[in-house]
Protein backbone atom coordinates (compact mmCIF):
# COMPACT_ATOMS: atom_id res chain seq x y z
CA UNK A 1 0.00 0.00 0.00
CA UNK A 2 1.36 3.02 -1.06
CA UNK A 3 -0.62 6.17 1.15
CA UNK A 4 0.62 9.98 0.10
CA UNK A 5 0.22 13.07 2.01
CA UNK A 6 1.71 16.10 0.70
CA UNK A 7 4.92 15.67 0.50
CA UNK A 8 5.25 13.07 2.39
CA UNK A 9 5.23 9.09 1.11
CA UNK A 10 4.41 5.69 3.43
CA UNK A 11 4.99 2.59 1.78
CA UNK A 12 4.20 -0.38 3.92
CA UNK A 13 2.68 1.32 6.63
CA UNK A 14 2.21 -2.10 8.62
CA UNK A 15 5.90 -2.52 8.96
CA UNK A 16 5.99 0.97 10.05
CA UNK A 17 3.24 0.36 12.64
CA UNK A 18 5.10 -2.74 14.02
CA UNK A 19 8.44 -0.59 13.82
CA UNK A 20 6.65 2.15 16.16
CA UNK A 21 5.69 -0.16 18.13
CA UNK A 22 9.88 -1.75 18.74
CA UNK A 23 10.63 1.62 19.45
CA UNK A 24 8.18 2.93 21.93
CA UNK A 25 8.55 -0.45 24.19
CA UNK A 26 12.53 -0.22 23.58
CA UNK A 27 13.36 3.45 24.04
CA UNK A 28 17.98 2.45 23.76
CA UNK A 29 16.59 1.34 19.99
CA UNK A 30 16.50 4.16 17.08
CA UNK A 31 12.97 4.28 15.15
CA UNK A 32 15.67 3.40 11.61
CA UNK A 33 16.92 0.20 13.56
CA UNK A 34 13.34 -0.91 14.65
CA UNK A 35 12.05 0.23 10.33
CA UNK A 36 15.16 -1.41 8.91
CA UNK A 37 14.16 -4.68 11.02
CA UNK A 38 10.24 -4.88 10.07
CA UNK A 39 11.37 -4.33 6.52
CA UNK A 40 13.52 -7.08 6.66
CA UNK A 41 10.82 -9.54 8.42
CA UNK A 42 8.36 -8.38 5.81
CA UNK A 43 10.72 -9.57 2.73
CA UNK A 44 11.40 -12.91 4.76
CA UNK A 45 15.02 -12.07 5.18
CA UNK A 46 15.62 -12.76 8.76
CA UNK A 47 17.43 -12.99 10.51
CA UNK A 48 19.32 -9.31 10.57
CA UNK A 49 22.78 -9.74 11.25
CA UNK A 50 23.64 -6.58 13.86
CA UNK A 51 26.49 -5.12 15.56
CA UNK A 52 24.29 -3.17 17.33
CA UNK A 53 23.70 -4.98 21.10
CA UNK A 54 20.28 -3.40 21.70
CA UNK A 55 19.24 -4.31 17.94
CA UNK A 56 20.76 -7.79 18.28
CA UNK A 57 17.87 -8.23 21.38
CA UNK A 58 15.50 -8.29 19.16
CA UNK A 59 13.36 -11.28 18.20
CA UNK A 60 14.70 -11.35 14.06
CA UNK A 61 17.95 -10.07 14.83
CA UNK A 62 21.18 -11.76 15.30
CA UNK A 63 24.31 -9.96 16.96
CA UNK A 64 27.59 -10.35 14.53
Amino acid sequence: MLLHHRDLTIQESDSVAAALEQYRNRLALGFSDCLILETARKAGRLPLGTFDRNLSKLDGAEGL
